[in-house]
């Protein structure tokens, strides 16, 4: 996760996975797995910079992030006749600096990040905010409480079956650490680090399974200290305790790499596994006439070095 400003827009970044777990491995013991495909190009994935999306229970309707240079806005697509809607700023987004929406399971309400005035704080916060589905469309945001809103600077939050809320926190000096809350009984608890995390990792954005037998997230800090890039990773939840951390392997990450990975997020099935990237499709030179052509127009749409959203099925086994 990078931050121009880390109240502001987040420049988000992604690669393509290939998971090392049992099944996907190749006779050589290398990591292999499917080739990343752009989401929605032109429409959901475009010329700025769009965040990893958040579904529907239905997988009918997609929220997600679009920010330039210094703030972000929550757009919502419908899936209509098998093709995304151009996207339309969501009814609850518009007006603040917002971003990172994460639908509930149940799809009931979903939750976001936003800057907009907290009462009570003068100063500037980002923290997650609340809007419960009414009908056909969403109520009036409300403010998280303060156990999981624990500073001014709150992101990426995810939401378990049972109300569970996982989120970032970034501290003083930039360090970065992963947070829950738990729900009992329709009240969250006092936020508690997840103990795989420490700020000398950097981990950031957080994606649980619904039912909080893994999560899926993003690190900086985990690889060689000359490998500035976010990568992704997963660690199960093995009956109340958090086991090793798993790398999340990716075409181009190993050997001559440049994208960052983060912001994972999961459909509602739990099948398909979409994150942000700034990669581009390689050039095959020399064009003829006709390549020429084709490249400029997905250059024009959506392949300018900005973050687009990229999408694998997950693999057939989660590794324990």
């Amino acid at each position: 996760m990078h931050f121009s400003d880390v109240l502001g827009s987040k420049g988000l970044r992604c690669g393509a996975i290939v998971l090392a777990c049992a099944g996907w491995m190749t006779t050589a013991g290398a990591p292999t797995g499917p080739t990343p495909m752009i989401f929605a190009p032109g429409v959901i994935s475009g010329p700025a910079n769009d965040g990893s999306p958040s579904f529907t229970p239905d997988g009918k309707t997609v929220f997600f992030t679009r920010s330039g240079t210094s703030a972000g806005t929550i757009l919502e697509s419908h899936l209509v006749d098998g093709h995304w809607t151009s996207p339309e700023i969501a009814p609850f987004s518009g007006q603040w600096n917002d971003q990172h929406a994460a639908v509930a399971p149940d799809g009931s309400y979903l939750v976001f990040v936003s800057t907009r005035p907290v009462a009570g704080i003068a100063e500037r916060v980002a923290h997650i905010w609340r809007a419960d589905r009414t009908g056909n469309g969403w109520g009036t945001p409300q403010h998280v409480s303060a156990t999981v809103n624990i500073g001014p600077r709150i992101f990426a939050p995810s939401i378990a079956a049972d109300g569970t809320i996982y989120f970032l926190s970034i501290g003083d000096g930039r360090t970065f650490q992963l947070f829950r809350s738990r729900n009992v009984n329709g009240v969250m608890q006092p936020a508690e680090k997840l103990s795989f995390s420490s700020p000398a990792t950097a981990d950031v954005d957080p994606e649980i399974a619904p039912d909080q037998s893994f999560l899926v997230f993003a690190s900086a800090g985990r690889r060689t200290k000359d490998d500035a890039k976010e990568h992704l990773y997963m660690v199960r939840d093995n009956h109340g305790t958090w086991g090793p951390v798993t790398p999340i392997r990716y075409d181009g990450d190993d050997a001559n790499g440049s994208s960052s990975d983060n912001e994972p997020s999961l459909n509602h099935d739990g099948d398909t596994l979409y994150f942000s990237s700034d990669r581009t499709l390689p050039p095959v030179l020399p064009h003829t006439p006709a390549q020429a052509q084709e490249d400029l127009k997905r250059i024009e749409s959506w392949d300018d070095g900005n973050t687009n959203v990229w999408y694998i099925p997950m693999p057939p086994r989660i590794p324990a």
